[in-house]
C-alpha cells in the first residue's frame, strides 16, 4: 500500500469515527447550506462528505441529490486541495466539462467548495454551485469559509456530545467522590478514596469542608438548607479551583440522613465546557445571520415566530417580545394577508418561490418587500426558513421609468408627427412650383425632389401611427409609397404597370429611409425613361428576406441604359443620391441592361442597429 492509499484509508476512519454518514437532515446544517447559497447567489448548496465510492449529502438546498459516484463528483478534485477549490465556468474546465451534471440537468456552470477538515484530514466539502459562470467576491470567499468552520466545530461538539454523553451515564450511575460531614461544626467525617478528592484536598489540610469551598457559596446554600428542614436534597452546580490552580466544574448533591450530611461530587467540567462551546456556537451562528444584509426569519408549521435576526427588530420596530407572539399573517394587510397565508401553505407543502408584499411597521408605515422562504423539516416538525429584502428603491425606479418612457414615446410622437407635416408643406411647395413652372427642366428636378421629399413624409407618417420610433414594417409602407408614386408618374397616354412583390419585413429607420430613397429613385427614373417611344411596359419591384439578407430588385423592360453607359459615372442627382446610399447601406449593387433595366440591391439585414445615420438623410 502506497502513502496515498495510506492517507486515503486513514481520512475514511477518520471520517467514520463522526458517525455522520447516512444520518439524518438535521436543521442546523439545512439551514447553513440555505445560508451559504444566499451570501454566494447561487441556486445550490450542500454539504458532501465523501466515503470509498460516493459523495453523500449530509445537507442540499436547491436539490434533493443525495449521492453522487464519486468519479464524478466536484468535491472530489476539491478534497485534494489544501483549503477551497473554485470553477468559474465549467465549460471551460477539462475537468468537468463533460461530465453529467454539467452537459444534462442541471447543467451546474459554476462551482465553488471549501474543505471541511478534521485533525489535518478533509473528510468533505461545503459547496455552493450556479447555472451560470460566476466569480465570487472576497466577502463571499470568506462567509463561504466560515460556514466550512462552523461545520467543523459543529461536527468536533457532536462528537463530543456522544462521547460526553457516554461519561455522563457512567458518572450517574457512579459516585466520583463522596464526603460525610458533620453539619454542626462542618467536619469531613469520612471520604471516599478518588482521584476528585485528591486534586481538590491538600494532604496538609485538615478534614473541614469550608477548605474545599472556600470560594464557594454552596456551604451557605447547605446550611440554609439544613435550616430548612434538610428535606430531600441539596443540588447544585459550582466550580472550584484545585490545587494546582486548574478550575473544576463539580455537581453537588446532598442528602442528610442519621443527622450527618452525605455529599456527592461528580466532575462535569467536560459538560460544562462542551456547554460553553455550543453557547459561543450560537453566538457565532447568530452573527452570521445578524450580518446578512436581508431580513432572517423562522417559523413553525403553527405560524409561531421561532427566530428571527436583528434587521427585522430594527427595520420594523417590533421588539423581542412582540416578536415572539406575531405570526406571518401579522406583518400584512388588506389583500396581501389572503396571499401570505396562501404562500404560507404552499411553501409549507414544498413549493419554493418568492412573493412580492408591502410590510407593515409597528408605527403602520408600510414598504413593498420581496420574501423567499423554504420548509424544512425536522425530528418529525415542519419550519419555515427565509430571508426578506426591501425593493422600494426597485419599485420607485421602476415606476419612475415608466413614466419616462411614456414620456419619451409622446415625444417622439409629437416630433414625428410635425416632422410628417413640415415635409408635407415642403412636398406642398415643391409641387405648387412644379406646376407653375415653364421650364421643362426645372419642372422635371422639382417634380423628383417633390417625390423624394413625399418617400420620407411616408415613413414618419408610418411611425406616427404604429406608435413604434425605432422602425417600420418596410412591406405594407412600400406598397404605399410606390402606389403613391404610380398615381403621380404613370403617363395617361401609355400603359405601363407596376407590380409590386415583397415578403414581411420589419425595418430599422436607419436602413429603412435610404432603402426608401433608392427605390423611389429608380421607380421614377423608369418611369421617365425606360419607355420612350413605347405605348406600354411593365416595372417590378421585388423585395425578399432570407435569413439576415435583404435582396431588393428594381427591374423594367424599358428600352434600357444607353451603351457604354457607366451609373458610377453618370453626373445626375438620381444616380449620385443611389450609389451614396447603397454605399450607406453596404450594399451590393448589380446593373443589367439586357432586355430593359434591372437593378439588384443585397445587403444584411441590421435589425438592432440605432444611431444617427437616418438622421441626417432626414
Amino acid at each position: 500500500m502506497d502513502e496515498t492509499d495510506k492517507i486515503e484509508k486513514e481520512r475514511i476512519k477518520k471520517l467514520r469515527s463522526y458517525d455522520i454518514l447516512d444520518t439524518r437532515e438535521e436543521a442546523e446544517f439545512d439551514q447553513l447550506v440555505q445560508l451559504a447559497a444566499q451570501i454566494c447567489e447561487v441556486p445550490f448548496a450542500k454539504i458532501n462528505f465523501l466515503d470509498e465510492a460516493r459523495s453523500w449529502s449530509k445537507a442540499n438546498y436547491g436539490n434533493d441529490i443525495k449521492e453522487t459516484p464519486r468519479e464524478v463528483a466536484f468535491c472530489d478534485q476539491t478534497i485534494r486541495n489544501e483549503s477551497h477549490m473554485i470553477v468559474e465556468d465549467t465549460l471551460q474546465d477539462e475537468r468537468f466539462k463533460h461530465i453529467p451534471y454539467v452537459t444534462n440537468s442541471p447543467n451546474v456552470r459554476f462551482y465553488a467548495g471549501f474543505n471541511i477538515k478534521a485533525e489535518g484530514y478533509n473528510l468533505g466539502t461545503i459547496c455552493v454551485l450556479g447555472v451560470e459562470p460566476k466569480k465570487l467576491s472576497g466577502l463571499q470567499l470568506q462567509a463561504l469559509e466560515t460556514i466550512a468552520s462552523e461545520i467543523q466545530s459543529r461536527l468536533e461538539l457532536k462528537k463530543k456530545n456522544k462521547d460526553l454523553a457516554t461519561i455522563s451515564a457512567f458518572l450517574e450511575a457512579s459516585v466520583e467522590a463522596m464526603l460525610i460531614v458533620d453539619p454542626a461544626n462542618l467536619k469531613i467525617i469520612r471520604k471516599n478514596d478518588s482521584d476528585l478528592l485528591s486534586r481538590l484536598i491538600e494532604p496538609k489540610q485538615s478534614n473541614q469542608l469550608t477548605e474545599i469551598f472556600s470560594n464557594s457559596d454552596y456551604i451557605s446554600k447547605l446550611q440554609a438548607w439544613h435550616e430548612d428542614g434538610a428535606e430531600g436534597s441539596c443540588s447544585s452546580e459550582t466550580s472550584l479551583t484545585d490545587i494546582k490552580g486548574e478550575k473544576v466544574y463539580l455537581e453537588v448533591n446532598t442528602i442528610q440522613k442519621y443527622g450527618k450530611w452525605m455529599i456527592t461530587l461528580q466532575n462535569i467540567t467536560k459538560r460544562r465546557l462542551a456547554e460553553d462551546r455550543l453557547i459561543e456556537e450560537k453566538k457565532l451562528s447568530d452573527a452570521i445571520i445578524n450580518a446578512l444584509p436581508s431580513h432572517f426569519y423562522m417559523f413553525d408549521e403553527g405560524g409561531n415566530f421561532i427566530r428571527w435576526n436583528q434587521n427585522i427588530i430594527d427595520t420594523t420596530g417590533f421588539n423581542e417580545n412582540e416578536l415572539e407572539q406575531m405570526t406571518p399573517l401579522d406583518f400584512f394587510d388588506g389583500e396581501d394577508v389572503e396571499r401570505i397565508q396562501d404562500y404560507f401553505s404552499k411553501t409549507m407543502d414544498g413549493f419554493e418561490g418568492a412573493i412580492q408584499a408591502d410590510l407593515v411597521y409597528k408605527n403602520g408605515d408600510t414598504e413593498p418587500f420581496i420574501f423567499h422562504a423554504t420548509a424544512f423539516e425536522n425530528n418529525g416538525h415542519k419550519y419555515l426558513l427565509g430571508t426578506s429584502q426591501s425593493v422600494a428603491e426597485q419599485v420607485e425606479y421602476q415606476s419612475n421609468l415608466k413614466n419616462l418612457i411614456k414620456e419619451k414615446e409622446v415625444l417622439l410622437q409629437e416630433v414625428h408627427h410635425r416632422v410628417k407635416n413640415n415635409l408635407a408643406v415642403i412636398s406642398g411647395f415643391l409641387q405648387l412650383q412644379e406646376l407653375i413652372s415653364e421650364d421643362e427642366h426645372t419642372k422635371s428636378v422639382l417634380f423628383s425632389n417633390y417625390t423624394r421629399v413625399k418617400s420620407m413624409s411616408l415613413i414618419h407618417e408610418e411611425l406616427y401611427k404604429a406608435n413604434d420610433f425605432t422602425g417600420i414594417e418596410f412591406d405594407h409602407y412600400l406598397e404605399v409609397m410606390l402606389r403613391d408614386l404610380e398615381e403621380q408618374m404613370n403617363p395617361p397616354e401609355k400603359d405601363v404597370n407596376l407590380k409590386i412583390s415583397s415578403d414581411s419585413l420589419y425595418m430599422n429607420l436607419n436602413q429603412a429611409v435610404p432603402l426608401a430613397l433608392i427605390i423611389n429613385e429608380l421607380v421614377s427614373n423608369a418611369y421617365t425613361f425606360a419607355f420612350e417611344g413605347r405605348s406600354s411596359g411593365v416595372i417590378r419591384v421585388q423585395l425578399d428576406v432570407e435569413s439576415d439578407k435583404i435582396s431588393v430588385v428594381v427591374e423594367d423592360d424599358g428600352i434600357g441604359l444607353p451603351e457604354n453607359f457607366k451609373f458610377e459615372e453618370s453626373p445626375t442627382l438620381g444616380t449620385t443620391l443611389v450609389m451614396s446610399y447603397s454605399d450607406q447601406l453596404n450594399a451590393d449593387v448589380h446593373i443589367n441592361s439586357e432586355n430593359g433595366t434591372r437593378y439588384k440591391l443585397i445587403f444584411e439585414n441590421k435589425k438592432a442597429q440605432t444611431g444617427s445615420s437616418a438622421h441626417a438623410v432626414l
